[in-house]
């Protein structure tokens, strides 16, 4: 779960976006089957699929992005009876999604990423999860001693599914992980062993092995510009499913 809920961008405005044309597309082409989508738990999916087509269309009509060569692409074979305009959007739809985003969003990205910074560490741990305050003080002073391994006695006493790993978390994103885990370890700058502390009904021992600060690269830029196109969509969905709502 993450940390914290990201809000829609302001921009591109909602109203801006959906436009009469627009609109009446989404009518034409989705309102008879609104029935089938809301009795099969689609019709986010399929407005979302929707959706995007439309920005990959709008991308690659502005030619907001260069194509990659055939041979570099890895995305899934589309169906050979597809017409060419339709095989074009489907291989190229990733790169033309990232070129949408990149044009609202591209100038405040650096400021995005510095604001969010801290919760884009990805930090490894160990995590080991008793219910018995207790049993979870004994294993502490244990580890401290020297007496066994945070990983043996993580495979012996831990009640979590942490426990098939030996207690060791590798590469968590710091904004993905539970909103009880992130007040422990999001401050947390030294690799000593932590003393127990009570997380709902159980009891953690918990030992920071290292941080891996995000910094900002292509890739970086990529999964903020994601995340904005993703926020954005909420209220736009919302909104188009409603119009579909209206009797035609």
């Amino acid at each position: 779960m993450s940390q914290t809920t990201l809000s829609a961008p302001a921009e591109p405005r909602l109203d801006d976006w959906c436009t009469a044309a627009r609109l009446e597309l989404l009518f034409e082409q989705l309102h008879s089957a609104r029935e089938v989508l809301l009795w099969s738990g689609q019709i986010e999916t399929v407005l979302r699929g929707w959706v995007r087509r439309q920005l990959v269309d709008e991308a690659i009509q502005n030619a907001w992005f260069v194509p990659l060569p055939s041979s570099d692409d890895t995305s899934k074979p589309c169906p050979q009876e597809w017409p060419d305009h339709l095989h074009q959007t489907w291989q190229q739809r990733d790169q033309a999604l990232l070129a949408w985003a990149e044009q609202q969003w591209g100038h405040a990205l650096e400021s995005l990423y510095l604001a969010r910074k801290s919760q884009l560490d990805r930090l490894t741990f160990r995590l080991l999860r008793v219910s018995n305050g207790g049993l979870a003080m004994e294993l502490y002073h244990r580890i401290k001693a020297g007496e066994a391994s945070f990983e043996q006695l993580s495979w012996e006493f831990g009640e979590g599914a942490e426990r098939f790993r030996a207690g060791l978390m590798k590469n968590q994103p710091l904004d993905k992980m539970s909103k009880t885990l992130v007040p422990l370890l999001a401050n947390l700058q030294t690799t000593e062993l932590q003393p127990p502390r009570a997380m709902g009904k159980q009891f953690v021992l918990y030992q920071l092995v290292e941080r891996h600060p995000l910094v900002f690269d292509q890739a970086t830029r990529q999964q903020l510009l994601m995340e904005q196109l993703t926020c954005w969509e909420v209220p736009l969905l919302e909104r188009l499913a409603a119009h579909l709502a209206c009797p035609g």
